[in-house]
């Protein structure tokens, strides 16, 4: 069975704005090894778009980061570059969960702007997880 890396791209927060008149449309290229996703243009998403749009990787063994690039979406002219970022994978290799945001850069090196990603592993080690101490063991009530 292949390990999977599910990648929900929740949102961006505090973009860098490449509109002069109307607000931006962004969208999230998400990369990993060869396979590359893209989220729906966000219209009018300005700054601050919300996405939450899940892809789905095979884990690829020693790669251990995404790339994330944001851009603007014109009608007219070629789309803007907004900022990108490099996601590491090692919490979620090794938790199965990450919940995290994660700095994008502009061209000219700032930073400021991140990305949301909620992420899943299925191949995380098993050997780690345990079930919650707060949930009780099943009990049937119907027991003999």
């Amino acid at each position: 069975m292949a390990n999977l890396l599910e990648v929900t791209v929740v949102g961006c927060n505090k973009l860098k704005d490449t509109e002069w008149i109307s607000r931006q449309d962004p969208y999230v290229c998400v990369e990993y090894g060869n396979t590359r996703n893209r989220t729906r243009v966000c219209t009018d998403g300005g700054k601050n778009p919300t996405f939450q749009e899940k892809f789905v990787y095979n884990m690829i063994e020693g790669l251990k980061e995404l790339n994330i690039i944001v851009w603007n979406s014109n009608t007219i002219s070629r789309d803007d570059f907004i900022g990108s970022g490099k996601v590491h994978l090692a919490k979620v290799i090794s938790e199965g969960y990450d919940d995290s945001s994660w700095p994008l850069q502009t061209k000219n090196g700032r930073h400021g702007s991140e990305v949301r990603l909620i992420m899943h592993y299925s191949g995380a080690n098993a050997n780690n997880y345990f079930p919650s101490a707060s949930a009780p063991p099943h009990v049937s009530m119907y027991s003999v």
